[in-house]
């Protein structure tokens, strides 16, 4: 997810319509800049060359867990009718990429689930299946946790943490940390190698 003010004012953020390596560019009313998300920056307009600002703020999960969690919860419909179908099913099932895109860098499978994430400008990917239960590493003299269940669904969130103190510990039955406040989110996403790396070819894979 990222933020929308720039420049000391908010943009009003849509989809353009178009497409960079098959994922999603978005485009604002104000200036008619164009943001590709997996780029992190706008590449067109007068917002050229500016970095997306990345909110560590993301969370999916099913609708009868999170239902389960805040059950008054209100749901968006047109005409009273809630959207139920998935689109995503054969593309998720299949081996390939958007429209048969493939990954250039091979270090990783094609459609690797990763989670993808950037420090100091850099980006980093790390593949699902080296962190399932849980595990640290250090990157850039930082130590980074990652944790996803082995049976977790694709699309429920990697918590992606930076570890602040040296006794911080991971619960995963709460999915929380202690002691309190021993540890900073991360900014990043749970996506596929090949929209990543074909965004940005220069990602350093982070491995145990």
């Amino acid at each position: 997810m990222y933020g929308r003010e720039y420049g000391g004012r908010d943009l009003t953020f849509e989809a353009s319509g178009g497409l960079i390596h098959g994922t999603l560019v978005l485009q604002d009313r104000e200036t008619d800049s164009y943001w590709p998300i997996m780029a992190g920056r706008s590449i067109f307009g007068k917002l050229a060359g500016t970095d997306m600002k990345e909110l560590a703020v993301a969370r999916k999960v099913r609708w009868r867990d999170w239902r389960s969690e805040y059950p008054d919860t209100g749901v968006l419909s047109v005409d009273g009718r809630e959207h139920q179908a998935s689109g995503y099913d054969r593309y998720f099932a299949s081996a390939e990429g958007f429209r048969g895109l493939e990954a250039a860098d091979r270090r990783l499978q094609t459609k690797a689930p990763v989670y993808a994430f950037r420090i100091d400008g850099q980006p980093f990917a790390v593949a699902h299946a080296t962190f399932f239960g849980g595990r640290s590493f250090d990157v850039r003299g930082s130590k980074l946790f990652f944790h996803r269940s082995p049976n977790a669904p694709l699309f429920e969130s990697t918590v992606a943490v930076r570890m602040d103190t040296d006794d911080c510990s991971f619960d995963a039955a709460s999915a929380g940390f202690s002691p309190a406040g021993c540890a900073t989110p991360l900014t990043g996403f749970d996506t596929f190698w090949y929209s990543w790396s074909l965004n940005n070819p220069e990602t350093a894979v982070v491995t145990p």
